[in-house]
């Protein structure tokens, strides 16, 4: 049976350590230096989940004035996270005890992680010569990388402790040891996946999700994320995460599960049709497997409003998942409709403190999410997590806006974007390897073109035209004006697609000839002339678009944007439709 106790303390019990004491690969343990230069590519092997700021430069020597031991134990400034590695025998679940002496002055304001930054307590308040003590549960499995293809092994139990205010983060004692427990398997993308925190620490602009934040409301269970940036319910299982799932979930675990927000911006997974479908793919697939199926309703966006009032895009998937639940008899959290109410009580002016863009939270709204989701989990008794949950009653932080750097544009007014820079080093998608556009494809990602965190491009299938415009906006914005005014009968005001639809006719790109009998054919594939049109007449002045499809290709073809195999009536593929788009960036960035 594995078992590793450590102390930082006088008078502990176990291998004594003290700061300076770094992890060694040959030992298997210690502390994770603060002094470091850059992120680390996939934010969390070897990290903890923390990572240096952009903007923190440690000066030569910082690193030894940030540490301190004492009788109490090792500790580190507030603001910059206490991080413990220990390597262990293999994938499986593990029971780690810490312990925090509360000292001569004691300390109030602590945070307790595992894993990739997940939350196990907060506001840790210890008085005066007290001792704080936990157990919980970690399990150690494969995960898939924010950056990087397949499954990548990281066999070690981090813990991390955080100090705030004017309280140092602060370890006395440790012990990690083999255990039984069930897990909770999360499912989802960004809105859910794990987030790594930036030191020193800013709360408001630190991107978190509840995914990471849930596990302080439950005892005697452990969790494993395996939620990722840009996932559909397809995504889920072809890019690999459905088989570490499947490869690990066992009898009696969880398996909890948030899509929507990629769902909705491909048109073949709609609402009540693909998506709903995987949803009881994925509920018959663990129960066949003995585990318990609950799905998690998609968080809502901050809300837009129109003259009816406030609205949200995602309302279609979360009936969706309603109905999935009443019909397969599975627990399901309607995040949507509580989020979507809580922050139409807040206000335009409370709610972008919660976010760091028009849809993924900030620290403050993971808080507030997970807070939610434990509310539920208990009031629609959804066994058997409603029995794990603990009598933590803190509440959700309000947000600190003294803490918001000067002249940061609202997160209302940032569109949304991929968790993940662009300009990574190579173009991740497993599907693009030698093909002809390659390169260029990398040049569509660095220009935002393209979402970094999925592993496959679909380099060859059709882009439908409801879809292409959510792409072409990328390339060639165009000043948004107005909701969506019904104009074509296949178009649902309250679609994702609706308000492009609407930029679309607004700024004159919209060719009537190929909207026959007012349908906009938003399902349609693309086809190689009407990219054209749209490229071509995005690029004349307003007032002057009017041009017709013979004119628009004589005109492509002059400025070079028409490719090898380019026929008019042909649908166009999705790289050779990225390629162009990047070809007229390049015109309308020379023009400028």
């Amino acid at each position: 049976m594995f078992s590793r106790e450590f102390s930082f303390a006088e008078g502990g019990e176990g291998i004594r350590l003290s700061a300076g004491d770094y992890y060694d690969e040959s030992k298997g343990y210690g502390f994770l230096g603060l002094a470091v230069q850059e992120r680390a590519a996939d934010r969390f092997t070897g990290t903890g989940g923390w990572n240096p700021r952009e903007t923190y430069c440690p000066g030569e020597g910082e690193e030894a004035g940030l540490w301190q031991n004492g009788a109490d134990g090792v500790e580190v400034k507030a603001g910059f996270p206490l991080r413990f590695r220990a390597a262990v025998p293999g994938n499986g679940s593990y029971a780690v005890t810490v312990t925090i002496r509360g000292g001569r002055e004691g300390a109030q304001g602590l945070m307790l992680y595992t894993g990739r930054r997940n939350l196990i307590k907060r506001d840790i308040v210890i008085r005066p010569g007290e001792v704080f003590s936990c157990r919980f549960y970690v399990r150690v499995c494969e995960y898939i990388p924010v950056v990087g293809e397949g499954a990548k092994e990281d066999n070690s139990v981090y813990v991390t402790v955080l100090g705030a205010g004017k309280s140092s983060a602060r370890i006395s004692g440790l012990k990690i040891e083999d255990a039984q427990a069930p897990t909770v398997f999360i499912a989802g993308d960004s809105l859910v996946a794990d987030y790594d925190g930036l030191y020193p620490y800013n709360p408001i602009i630190n991107g978190g999700s509840w995914g990471q934040n849930l596990p302080q409301y439950f005892d005697g269970v452990a969790f494993s994320n395996q939620a990722h940036g840009g996932l559909t319910t397809n995504c889920f299982r072809d890019d690999g995460h459905w088989d570490i799932v499947c490869k690990n979930i066992r009898p009696g675990d969880i398996f909890l599960m948030e899509f929507g927000h990629n769902d909705q911006k491909r048109r073949y997974l709609k609402a009540f049709d693909q998506y709903a479908a995987n949803l009881r793919r994925y509920v018959r697939q663990i129960r066949e497997k003995g585990a318990y199926p609950m799905i998690v309703t998609s968080l809502s966006r901050i809300p837009g409003k129109n003259e009816d009032g406030y609205f949200d895009l995602l309302e279609d998937y979360a009936l969706s998942c309603l109905r999935v639940g009443r019909e397969l008899h599975v627990p399901v959290i309607d995040l949507h409709a509580g989020s979507f109410r809580t922050l139409c009580d807040m206000g335009p002016e409370i709610t972008p403190d919660y976010f760091m863009d028009t849809t993924h939270t900030n620290d403050y709204g993971a808080l507030l999410t997970a807070g939610f989701i434990a509310e539920e989990i208990v009031r629609l008794q959804a066994e058997p997590l409603c029995g794990m949950r603990n009598d933590f009653a803190g509440k959700p932080w309000k947000p600190d806006v003294s803490l918001r750097p000067a002249d940061t544009v609202s997160s209302a007014q940032k569109e949304e974007r991929p968790i993940l820079p662009t300009d990574l080093p190579k173009l991740p998608y497993a599907d693009c390897k030698g093909i002809p556009q390659e390169g260029i494809l990398k040049k569509a990602m660095v220009k935002g073109l393209l979402d970094p965190c999925i592993l496959f491009f679909h380099p060859f299938d059709e882009i439908p035209r409801g879809q292409f415009l959510y792409l072409f906006f990328k390339a060639a914005p165009m000043p948004v004006k107005r909701g969506y005014q019904g104009r074509f009968c296949d178009i649902y005001r309250y679609e994702f697609d609706a308000q492009n639809v609407q930029t679309a006719l607004d700024a004159g790109l919209v060719d009537e000839t190929t909207t026959p009998e007012d349908r906009f054919r938003p399902d349609d594939g693309l086809t190689c002339g009407e990219l054209a049109e749209f490229m071509v007449r995005s690029l004349q002045p307003e007032g002057k678009r009017g041009l017709d499809m013979q004119t628009c290709e004589q005109e492509a073809k002059r400025l070079g944007l028409l490719w090898d195999g380019y026929e008019r009536n042909a649908a166009v593929n999705r790289a050779d439709c990225t390629a162009a788009l990047v070809r007229m960036m390049e015109i309308r960035e020379k023009e400028n």
